[in-house]
């Protein structure tokens, strides 16, 4: 094939134009098969520089990605097979951005866990699964999450308590407690955390009192119905006894 001109295109690629098709190749394999010299180049030679420049393409795909953010390991590995690299090309992109002390496992999960605590509600359980969804080793996730003070987690919580008991007051206090203790389980709490923490909530709802209306209106006078119905909604026996004979009276 003939070579017939070369046009620049960005700081380190050209494209090379043929009588029929054109090829963009890094600057370092022009260089290193003498492409500025030679003007003609046969089929093998081709494949060979074709497949040495995507490995160029791979680690230079990679680095664009990790400019913008801290990557781990497993995202560049998803990223590049997303844009279609075989294997051989993702791990060479992998092990030069190794060698040129790029990829920082200890780095990333310093900032990550950072941002979740500074900027999100989640818990260190929840924190520390997304950790191990990428791929990153249990030991360095668990050894940053121990520097993190206890009375981070517990401030977190009391907020969480906070938001919940000014949006759940409608509810009883059955359903307010599992509601909470179970949205506090997702986000990432341990159960000992919980509970030592909504041990000493003191939750003041007049929902009974807006339900057990409604159940009269629905059920009449039907005693056992209406127990039957404010027992569902989460209030206790005798709470429900203690409104129902106040509505009667």
């Amino acid at each position: 094939m003939q070579i017939n001109k070369f046009k620049k295109k960005g700081k380190n690629k050209y494209e090379i134009i043929f009588d029929n098709t054109s090829l963009l190749l890094y600057e370092d394999i022009i260089l290193k098969y003498d492409l500025l010299i030679k003007k003609d180049i046969d089929e093998h030679l081709l494949d060979e520089i074709i497949s040495e420049n995507s490995f160029y393409d791979a680690y230079d795909t990679a680095l664009s990605y990790i400019e913008t953010k801290l990557r781990t390991r497993k995202e560049i590995e998803d990223y590049l097979e997303r844009k279609g690299f075989d294997n051989k090309y993702i791990d060479y992109a992998i092990d030069k951005l190794n060698k040129m002390n790029l990829l920082d496992d200890k780095l990333y999960v310093t900032a990550f866990v950072n941002d979740k605590v500074n900027l999100t509600l989640d818990g260190p359980y929840k924190i520390r699964q997304d950790l191990l969804n990428m791929d990153i080793d249990e030991c360095i996730i668990d050894n940053y999450l121990n520097t993190i003070d206890n009375k981070v987690w517990e401030d977190k919580i009391d907020k969480i308590i906070s938001k919940k008991s000014s949006s759940m007051n409608n509810k009883s206090y059955y359903m307010f407690f599992n509601k909470l203790k179970n949205d506090l389980y997702l986000k990432g709490y341990s159960k000992e955390l919980i509970e030592s923490k909504i041990s000493n909530i003191k939750y003041e709802s007049d929902s009974i009192d807006k339900d057990m209306s409604k159940a009269i209106k629905k059920y009449k006078n039907d005693k056992n119905r209406i127990i039957g119905y404010l027992m569902r909604k989460g209030y206790s026996y005798d709470d429900i006894k203690s409104s129902l004979n106040e509505f009667m009276e």
